[in-house]
């Protein structure tokens, strides 16, 4: 699929009526920029649908489907490597109006004062939350974190399969890579997996998992990380 810069005809480029700013055409099913890739261009959606994307443990996860008006890709403009967070894709024919750096700084250095220190605080807190959402939880002590919690609050046994769920949704992961760690702990000694704490005809096939070691948190720290089992 082409990228936005080439000379295929699926891109065209031209100027807005009113103001300075270009507006870019995109055909359906055509990439607009790729997770990765350097960027320096945020886009504000005007016509058409776009598909926010990225990889999330080896699968693709759609963040959003943006209809207008939408910004999107401002995020590039804020990071030093000015590396893309994620991939857009348009699912129909969609027209952006296209705002770089130099656009965003002409434009609050041409703004009345009291509205630069506006904006300049607004970029400043954008800039702060984009670097901190960047920050990709760490799994393995995530979970950690998770079971220590309920260890500390008297809560030693719980339903296997709906543990793993829900730590799946939390750190935005597949089930399979929580089983992994779950199972490092397990071979660990930390926690057991079993079947032998359920009772009754409901209870068939419910797996447990018991949490063996106290303070979990802190023993796990004292001695070192969390290794998955493959």
């Amino acid at each position: 699929m082409p990228l936005p810069g080439s000379r295929d005809s699926s891109v065209v480029m031209k100027r807005v009526s009113q103001g300075s700013f270009l507006q870019r055409t995109v055909l359906k099913h055509n990439v607009l920029f790729t997770e990765g890739s350097k960027g320096d261009e945020a886009y504000i959606l005007t016509e058409g649908k776009m598909e926010i994307s990225g990889s999330v443990d080896g699968r693709k996860k759609v963040f959003a489907v943006l209809q207008p008006v939408s910004m999107f890709g401002e995020m590039a403009l804020f990071l030093d490597s000015h590396a893309r967070t994620a991939t857009a894709i348009a699912l129909e024919d969609s027209k952006v109006v296209v705002l770089n750096s130099d656009d965003l700084d002409g434009y609050i250095a041409t703004a009345p004062p009291a509205i630069q220190a506006m904006l300049n605080v607004l970029v400043s807190r954008l800039k702060n939350t984009t670097q901190k959402a960047l920050r990709a939880p760490n799994v393995p002590m995530g979970i950690v974190r998770v079971l220590d919690l309920f260890e500390s609050n008297g809560k030693t046994e719980l339903h296997y399969d709906f543990a793993v769920r829900q730590l799946s949704d939390i750190f935005v992961c597949s089930p399979s890579t929580v089983e992994g760690y779950l199972q490092g702990l397990a071979n660990q000694g930390h926690i057991v997996i079993d079947a032998s704490g359920a009772s009754g005809p409901a209870a068939s096939g419910r797996r447990v998992l018991r949490i063996k070691t106290p303070h979990l948190l802190q023993t796990v720290l004292q001695g070192g990380k969390v290794e998955k089992a493959e």
